[in-house]
């Protein structure tokens, strides 16, 4: 192990004392130091929302925690996502070369990519990776750089309203479009799709239209949903599908929901998605929440104070759309009245905005923030998964089932994928035995989560 790789290790060890696991593996895993030269210290990271997050986040303790392992009094942090790009911790646009050069398209390309019906503020460098996301994103790097030689043909990418699936389809197209610009690139919402079936059809056009999408590297089709119970357009998406690949073309979709729960959707259809790849994304968790905000809020030149960037991550936790929407409210009373905005102000401007997306506090809300909490899919709170960790959010989530509503260990069980009540009882028990004797670890568990708790439903 070289010097470098020592003193990496020697950070990340002492960082991660300062972070629960999922931020540790979520923020700092990834990045590398890849150069000391005398006070400047490099570190490679993975896109630009780790330098947007580590400047609002942890600024104070890497730089700390540097001075106790180097010992030089002012150290000075530099961060690379790639040849191009070179900035210190302290810069405020750093991420104005990446931005320029995803979005500037030069003139005599400018015809070929409005055919692509592309959105070009779409990209890889402005979606926020979190753990909600991360395999989604994995794969859509994946497939936008071997769009000739992926494994994963078609990648369909499903989930949620405005949880950032329209974003990364279409960064796929952008990337592929800017880095070979001789491929074929078409995007198509479902609905412009049946509708220029529909339209071809009638004209008996209906094979010329086919042989133009079939000349495609790459079709993107969002939200195929809408595909169900339309069975001339499934009928005519069969064969353009089966054309393209087997012609060594690339299909990306994507879907409101997993393709099985779509009943009407043809099952050659079903069959033919599962092929390549199916993967999800899930409502971003805290710490991408906050991220997000901070991003939406410098991509219109503004910033947030930190304390009302977690207001809003803690009090919207539904899609990224909600919270784009809570950015640009603030920002155009910022703009209107130009005046700084105060936690206080910011709770009184949101008040309406949060209160319609907050919920009253049952079972089902109880084990969606337990999950987010340990970073474990709900659905494993459900199964019968006895690991320690999933056990130990199980039982969490049980006593605060048990202690924060009116509901009866039998009501519980049954939420909990059909348990005995005594098996509910005894969970809550065992949490409450270690409240009781004070154990450090617990206590400061169960506060942090019951913070969460009363952020969301106050």
């Amino acid at each position: 192990m070289n010097d470098i790789s020592k003193i990496e290790t020697q950070f990340k060890d002492k960082i991660k004392g300062f972070l629960n696991q999922n931020s540790f593996n979520t923020w700092i895993k990834p990045i590398k130091i890849v150069n000391i030269d005398n006070d400047i210290i490099s570190f490679q990271v993975p896109s630009k929302v780790h330098i947007d997050y580590i400047k609002g986040q942890y600024k104070s303790v890497f730089e700390k925690t540097l001075v106790e392992i180097l010992g030089k009094e002012s150290p000075s942090i530099k961060f690379l996502i790639d040849s191009e790009t070179d900035f210190n911790l302290d810069q405020k646009s750093v991420f104005e070369k990446t931005e320029k050069k995803s979005r500037d398209i030069p003139k005599s390309r400018f015809a070929p990519y409005k055919e692509t019906s592309l959105n070009p503020k779409y990209t890889f460098e402005n979606f926020v990776m979190g753990n909600g996301n991360e395999t989604a994103y994995a794969s859509s790097m994946q497939v936008a750089n071997n769009i000739k030689k992926t494994q994963y043909n078609p990648l369909l990418i499903f989930g949620g309203v405005g949880l950032g699936k329209t974003h990364l389809v279409s960064a796929i197209g952008n990337h592929v479009f800017n880095s070979d610009p001789g491929l074929k690139i078409i995007y198509l919402t479902s609905d412009l799709f049946v509708f220029q079936i529909v339209n071809h059809i009638k004209n008996k056009t209906i094979d010329d239209y086919k042989n133009y999408l079939s000349s495609k590297d790459l079709i993107i089709i969002d939200d195929i949903q809408f595909f169900a119970k339309k069975e001339k357009s499934q009928e005519e998406l069969f064969h353009i599908f089966n054309h393209i690949y087997y012609s060594g073309g690339q299909i990306v979709l994507t879907s409101d929901f997993h393709p099985n729960e779509i009943h009407e959707l043809d099952d050659r259809l079903k069959s033919r998605f599962k092929m390549g790849l199916i993967t999800d994304v899930r409502p971003p968790d805290l710490e991408t929440r906050a991220a997000i905000i901070r991003l939406k809020a410098e991509e219109i030149n503004s910033t947030l104070d930190d304390d009302i960037v977690m207001f809003i991550a803690n009090n919207i936790n539904t899609n990224v759309r909600d919270l784009e929407g809570a950015v640009k409210k603030l920002y155009f009373y910022y703009s209107h009245f130009n005046k700084e905005i105060t936690i206080n102000k910011a709770k009184e401007i949101l008040k309406e905005l949060i209160t319609s997306k907050k919920s009253t506090l049952n079972i089902d809300k109880i084990q969606d923030i337990v999950s987010e909490f340990f970073s474990i899919p709900k659905d494993l709170l459900m199964k019968k998964n006895r690991t320690k960790e999933i056990a130990d959010a199980r039982a969490v989530a049980m006593y605060l089932c048990t202690t924060q509503l009116k509901a009866t260990t039998t009501s519980i069980g049954v939420h909990f994928g059909g348990r005995e009540h005594s098996t509910v009882s005894h969970a809550a028990n065992k949490i409450q035995k270690k409240l009781t004797v004070k154990d450090p670890e617990t206590v400061k568990m169960i506060e942090e989560i019951l913070n969460v708790i009363n952020l969301s439903t106050c």
